[in-house]
């Protein structure tokens, strides 16, 4: 799960939200949902939105009120669920480090 910050809060199920928590997909998701993004990384809007609803548990209505910068930076996030992983790298020391 991923906690975003909204720069302007939402109403979500009467409430007023601050802060979107995005639970990351799973297979039945994309398999619902489809892929947002294309072999480009070109984001679909209207498929982004149906993630947000999905993994955000916030209704189509929520996710219109969002700002366009929200909009992108949860965008980013979803992105972020769906791309490869950093590798992590053990040192001698036993630090573990990105690689």
């Amino acid at each position: 799960m991923k906690e975003i910050k909204l720069s302007q809060p939402i109403m979500a199920h009467g409430n007023e939200l601050h802060v979107l928590e995005l639970n990351e997909p799973t297979v039945k998701d994309i398999k619902k949902l489809g892929f947002p993004f294309d072999s480009n990384m070109i984001g679909d809007p209207k498929k982004i939105a149906e993630y947000i609803v999905t993994l955000g548990n916030v209704t189509p209505s929520s996710v219109e009120q969002l700002t366009p910068y929200d909009f992108l930076m949860i965008t980013g996030e979803i992105m972020m669920f769906l791309g490869p992983k950093a590798k992590e790298v053990t040192t001698v020391e036993g630090e573990v480090t990105p690689e």
